[in-house]
C-alpha cells in the first residue's frame, strides 16, 4: 500500500475523494475511496455530475433544480441517493453518481458547476466543514487534466481545469491520475511526459496498480454506473490488450496494463504548468470560465454539446460527431487567429 504520509504533510482521518472530470470519474473516485477504508480511514464520495452527451444531450452539467430526492446540503452542495433522479427536457435520467450510491449504499456528494470557480470553491469549502474533511484525493481518469490546452485530441478540458482550479486553493490536496488515456483523449506517451515534468520539481508523490480487490470493486460498480473509461483500467487488468473503441466509435483507446497504474500528483505543481486552470481560476459562472478557455482558442465539452443539439436532426453517429467537432473548432480557431491581428 502506497504510505498517505507520502501524499500529506499529516496523516489523515476522514478523506474526500472527489471525481473531477463528471461522467464516471465517480465511479473510479468510489473504488479508490472504498480501498482505502479497508486500511482504517474514514472515506466520503464526492464528484460534479455532468453526464456525456449519449445520456444527457442537453448542454452543461446537471442544474440542481432538476435533481429529485436529494438531501440538500447547501446552494452548491447535494447529496444524492440511490433514489436520486434528473428531470431533463423530456428524458428521466439516473446519473452516474447516484447509481454510484445505489452500489456502495451511502451519500455520493455532488458539487455545482454552474456557479463557476468561485462557487465550486464555496461548496467543497462547505463540504469540507459539513463533514469534517482532513484531506481531500481528487481523482481523473484518463488524464486531461495534465493538457495544457493546445492538444487537438483534448475534447473534454472544462470540467477538469475548473476542478484543478479549484482544488489548488485547498492544502491536504492530492491529484490522483488514474488509467493513462483511458478515456481516447490524450497519448498515454505524451501523459507520461507531462507527469515527468511534473516529477522533475517534486510533483510526483507516488503511484500504485489496481489490486485485486478494486477490481472486484470496480466490476460491482460497473455493474450499474456507466464509464467507458473507468472501465479500461478493468479491462487491462483482465488482459485485454489492443485497442478499444470509446465515446460511440469517435475514439479508440490502445489499452495495456499501464492503465491499471494510478498516478499521485501535487496538485499545485500541476496548477502551475496548467495554463487553462489559472485562466479560469475565479470565474463566477461555468459560461464565464468557458468563454475564457474560448478566448485561448480551446473548444471545450460544452462547446460541442451546444453545437451537437444546433445538430440533433441528424445521427449522433461518430462521423457526425467527429464532423461537428471539427467544423466548430476550427471556426473557433479562425475567429481567434483573426482576432489576434
Amino acid at each position: 500500500m502506497i504510505c498517505l504520509l507520502d501524499l500529506f504533510k499529516s496523516m489523515p482521518k476522514r478523506i474526500l475523494l472527489f471525481g473531477v472530470g463528471g461522467g464516471g470519474d465517480v465511479v473510479s473516485a468510489a473504488m479508490l475511496g472504498l480501498w482505502l477504508r479497508r486500511y482504517g480511514f474514514k472515506t466520503f464520495i464526492g464528484a460534479v455530475a455532468w453526464e456525456r452527451f449519449v445520456i444527457d444531450p442537453l448542454p452543461g452539467p446537471l442544474p440542481f433544480n432538476t435533481f429529485y430526492n436529494i438531501k440538500r446540503i447547501s446552494d452548491n452542495v447535494i447529496a444524492v441517493t440511490k433514489d436520486t433522479f434528473v428531470i431533463r427536457g423530456s428524458r428521466k435520467i439516473k446519473p452516474q453518481v447516484a447509481y454510484v450510491s445505489e452500489v456502495i449504499n451511502e451519500y455520493v456528494y455532488v458539487i455545482d458547476l454552474w456557479s463557476g470557480v468561485n462557487g465550486y470553491r464555496t461548496g467543497i469549502s462547505k463540504l469540507i466543514d459539513y463533514l469534517g474533511i482532513d484531506a481531500i484525493i481528487i481523482v481523473d481518469v484518463g488524464g486531461d487534466i495534465l493538457a495544457t490546452g493546445n492538444e487537438d485530441n483534448l475534447w473534454s478540458p472544462l470540467a477538469d481545469s475548473m476542478g484543478l482550479a479549484c482544488f489548488n486553493s485547498f492544502n491536504n490536496s492530492v491529484l490522483a491520475v488514474h488509467g493513462l488515456g483511458a478515456d481516447g483523449e490524450l497519448d498515454p506517451d505524451y501523459l507520461l511526459s507531462r507527469i515527468s515534468l511534473i516529477a522533475r520539481e517534486g510533483g510526483l508523490l507516488g503511484a500504485k496498480g489496481l489490486t485485486l480487490y478494486e477490481a472486484r470493486l470496480l466490476e460491482k460498480i460497473l455493474s450499474k454506473a456507466i464509464s467507458e473509461a473507468s472501465k479500461i483500467p478493468l479491462l487491462a487488468y483482465k488482459g485485454f490488450y489492443g485497442e478499444y473503441p470509446v465515446r460511440k466509435g469517435t475514439r479508440q483507446v490502445y489499452v495495456t496494463p499501464l492503465q491499471t497504474i494510478t498516478f499521485f500528483l501535487d496538485i499545485h505543481i500541476v496548477y502551475k504548468h496548467s495554463p487553462m486552470a489559472s485562466i479560469i481560476d475565479n470565474t463566477d459562472s461555468l459560461e464565464e470560465a468557458n468563454s475564457k478557455l474560448n478566448s485561448l482558442g480551446i473548444y471545450t465539452e460544452y462547446n460541442l454539446e451546444k453545437d451537437l443539439l444546433r445538430h440533433s436532426d441528424k445521427p449522433l453517429d461518430p462521423q457526425n460527431i467527429i464532423h461537428v467537432r471539427e467544423k466548430y473548432r476550427n471556426l473557433l480557431r479562425n475567429k481567434i487567429s483573426k482576432n489576434s491581428y
